[in-house]
């Protein structure tokens, strides 16, 4: 696994409504994002929680397992 974070930007920004984990609906905002491998792909925040610092710690952790997961071969 990679210790370097790796590169992205954000292409997206929408308010939205989800189902949260206690399964009620929660407001929040899907952040879309695009790696440097060029994988695309989104988090979902929720309001609450929508600071950059969290958005950057969702986003940094699933665009590496994207990567990762783009980079496997068999």
């Amino acid at each position: 696994m990679s210790t370097t974070p790796p590169a992205w930007e954000i292409t997206s920004q929408v308010e939205t409504v989800d189902l949260g984990p206690a399964g009620t609906f929660v407001s929040g905002v899907t952040v879309g994002f695009r790696t440097a491998a060029g994988h695309q792909g989104v988090v979902f925040v929720p309001t609450d929680q929508y600071t950059v610092e969290r958005v950057r710690a969702a986003v940094s952790a699933r665009a590496a397992a994207m990567d990762e997961v783009g980079a496997l071969k068999g």
